[in-house]
């Protein structure tokens, strides 16, 4: 939308989301995404920020799910880019002061040069390349990210929870990164409450919750099941958009999930993994989609920007989304890394070869990924071996236990008796906290069996 006069605050649809419609609580999701503020005076503040004169025009970009981006142009057609934040995206002290300090302290310890995004395109852009040029691209940037990440993981942190500056919040003593080894007591930056997605998102945001940095992955883990334990107690069931809630099948339950978090308090100590290679706080970016990674347009193995640091968080290295959405792949973990083989085309019709060289050509770019990963970013594949464990799938299902159900909790739960003794936090006599009966065996599969179908 473009608009060209003085009076911005007069036109709503700078305000409303309007980029899509919902299939749940329409109504709800887009009150929790309209804000009213002074775009006038945004303007004004915009332009001085560049010493321009005055704002001419703005664009209203497509709504984000949590912000309002706006290009507003000046007289002397400079541009200036604004972003608001929706009331859905936390608290907004802490929402913005955090994205501010995490983009300059990433920009402190990344090689490549100064982001120069009016030289850069983005990765979602229009591409006129044929499928080879497009995946030879798609390989020279995950070449990129895997030496990208390789940066990230140099720097961990002395507590989990969200980066600032110093002066906007008060930080606990012992705050301190840590790169290539050395303790660093920087008094630029510090850690602060937590603004990850989980701990705002169904109405978290108003739950009286501690979300101040943490020291140990134990104290923040518990963290996490209180914080769901008091979203189950205090807020609205959320509509289930996973889950289907047919007559015959799984009906969420608050009783049994708080029964699953408390079993979760009492064994959280025992499931988190003693390599603290995986476990250490680690900020990194969980939402790498192509919209938010620049590249050089000359030469696509150079990133030259990445955007959207809001809500990225310093937790265990467990905890953050090792697969950039760019990969496409939405299949299981591969078996092995072996390359898949070539599908035989013979007998399929134009449409069906074409989707199966994209399904092929996807899986081996994944695959592709995963080997770098293997031997560029040992740490990183440990947490891939690691999720393929009953104690990944429980810590993974305590955190948004509040939306989802817990029959999957409980039936790893069952599973983990089994491998109890081997548990790298368990001492040897401590037997299996919990025990099942028959019963109880029988309504955890049960209930497992319904939320599948």
């Amino acid at each position: 939308m473009l608009y060209s006069h003085s009076d911005w605050n007069s036109d709503d649809e700078f305000f409303k989301f309007t980029r899509s419609r919902f299939l749940v609580d329409e109504a709800e999701n887009l009150r929790r995404r309209e804000i009213k503020f002074n775009l006038n005076r945004l303007a004004s503040v915009a332009a001085d920020s560049i010493g321009a004169a005055q704002c001419i025009s703005i664009i209203k970009y497509p709504d984000g799910m949590f912000n309002k981006t706006f290009l507003m142009t000046m007289e002397d057609g400079r541009e200036v880019v604004a972003k608001v934040p929706n009331p859905n995206s936390g608290i907004p002290h802490f929402t913005m002061a955090s994205e501010f300090a995490t983009t300059d302290f990433v920009g402190l310890f990344e090689t490549r040069s100064t982001p120069n995004l009016a030289n850069a395109t983005g990765l979602g852009g229009s591409q006129k390349s044929s499928t080879h040029q497009h995946v030879m691209s798609r390989l020279k940037v995950i070449l990129a990210m895997t030496s990208l990440r390789k940066q990230w993981l140099s720097v961990s942190f002395s507590h989990y929870g969200s980066l600032y500056y110093a002066r906007d919040v008060q930080f606990p003593a012992g705050n301190h990164y840590v790169k290539d080894g050395m303790a660093v007591k920087d008094s630029e930056f510090a850690i602060g409450p937590a603004t990850g997605r989980d701990w705002f998102d169904a109405g978290r945001s108003i739950l009286d919750i501690e979300r101040r940095p943490w020291a140990s992955p134990t104290q923040y883990l518990q963290a996490v099941g209180t914080r769901e334990i008091k979203a189950i107690q205090f807020l609205k069931p959320p509509k289930q958009t996973a889950l289907f809630c047919g007559p015959k099948l799984h009906q969420p339950d608050a009783e049994k999930k708080l029964t699953a978090l408390a079993w979760y308090q009492k064994i959280v100590d025992a499931i988190i993994p003693k390599d603290t290679s995986i476990t250490n706080p680690y900020l990194w970016h969980d939402d790498l989609h192509d919209d938010n990674i620049f590249v050089d347009p000359d030469n696509p193995e150079r990133i030259t920007g990445i955007i959207d640091w809001q809500s990225c968080r310093i937790s265990p290295l467990i905890s953050h989304n090792l697969d950039p959405a760019f990969l496409d792949w939405d299949g299981l973990e591969p078996e092995t890394l072996d390359l898949a083989p070539r599908p035989t085309l013979a007998r399929l019709s134009p449409d069906e070869r074409s989707a199966a060289m994209h399904e092929y050509t996807v899986q081996n770019v994944f695959i592709g990924w995963r080997n770098l990963m293997r031997a560029k970013n040992p740490d990183l594949y440990r947490v891939v071996e690691f999720r393929k464990t009953a104690a990944f799938g429980l810590i993974f299902l305590a955190h948004r236990m509040f939306e989802y159900g817990e029959p999957h909790f409980l039936s790893l739960l069952v599973d983990l008796k089994d491998m109890w003794a081997d548990l790298p936090g368990v001492i040897s006599d401590i037997p299996f906290p919990f025990e099942f009966s028959e019963t109880d065996l029988e309504r955890i599969k049960l209930d497992c069996d319904k939320s599948t179908e």
